[in-house]
């Protein structure tokens, strides 16, 4: 236990102190808050929500779709940028310092599994609790308290999915160079799949199959469904409950059918649980091969 936290920290304390790693963990987040304030604002906001919000609680309603998008872009981008030290290991030889040490194997690649996902969890909790502070002022709406701690539990359990993934992805990186290329770009090419960057609605079908098998896109949607809460009970119209289900499945909020069939969002989470922790294991056993070649 204590080799495990001792390599832990140490993993957790590269990465703070590399400000370029950092600064690309981020890169996908910025690239969507930039095409988001240039050019998707817009095309969330149409005439028919400006019949039923006030100016403010529009911009509350866009801004909640766009923090549902960036949180679960969030948990893929550290996790993997933070899983870069692995590639770094190999790269530069540094793993063969550990091979002289009695610390086993699955002690050294189960210490940049943990950190990465502790690392992860935390950016995203402050990031998540600092966007409430934000949308809270500028439009004069807040997130209930149960919100807030919900999301807050919903980020871990993203974390462990996307770490899961992450590091059995960077399995197959050989260089530093190619992760660099791979982790600008992951991001981005989950936000269009997942239904972050446009709503699926507006995909063809044959997409909108294949985002449904993507643990992401029910991320997002979920994520979407507490963060709206507010935006539906400012609704006052007659036929609120009409209104609510049309923008439900305009903004593909809650359940997301799997080509056409309905699964409960709490299995679909287990299921992506589960895959995440095989993932682990096949990384671990990937990562410990590579190690004994060494």
């Amino acid at each position: 236990m204590y080799e495990l936290t001792v390599l832990t920290k140490r993993n957790i304390l590269i990465f703070i102190r590399d400000k370029v790693a950092v600064f690309f963990s981020f890169f996908s987040v910025i690239i969507l808050l930039g095409l988001y304030i240039l050019f998707l604002k817009n095309a969330y906001i149409n005439d028919w929500l400006k019949t039923i919000y006030q100016p403010n609680e529009i911009d509350f309603f866009a801004n909640s779709l766009l923090l549902s998008g960036i949180l679960v872009i969030n948990t893929v981008t550290l996790s993997l940028g933070n899983l870069g030290n692995i590639i770094t290991d190999f790269e530069k030889k540094i793993i063969n310092s550990f091979l002289v040490t009695p610390v086993k194997r699955f002690k050294i690649i189960f210490s940049h599994y943990l950190s990465s996902l502790i690392i992860t969890y935390v950016f995203s909790l402050i990031m998540w609790l600092l966007a409430v502070l934000i949308v809270g002022f500028t439009t004069s709406i807040w997130y209930s308290l149960p919100v807030i701690i919900i999301i807050s539990g919903l980020l871990l359990v993203f974390t462990f999915i996307s770490t899961g993934l992450m590091i059995f992805i960077t399995t197959f990186i050989t260089s530093v160079n190619a992760f660099g290329a791979i982790s600008g770009v992951l991001g981005t090419v989950i936000g269009f799949i997942s239904g972050i960057y446009m709503p699926l609605s507006i995909l063809p079908k044959a997409v909108q199959n294949i985002s449904s098998l993507i643990p992401f896109t029910h991320m997002t949607a979920l994520m979407k469904n507490y963060l709206l809460e507010p935006s539906f009970n400012l609704i006052t119209l007659e036929n609120k409950e009409e209104i609510i289900l049309t923008i439900k499945e305009t903004y593909n909020i809650g359940n997301i059918p799997i080509f056409n069939i309905e699964i409960n969002m709490v299995w679909i989470l287990l299921v992506s649980c589960f895959i995440s922790f095989l993932f682990l294991g096949i990384a671990t056993q990937r990562l410990s091969k590579k190690i004994g070649k060494k």
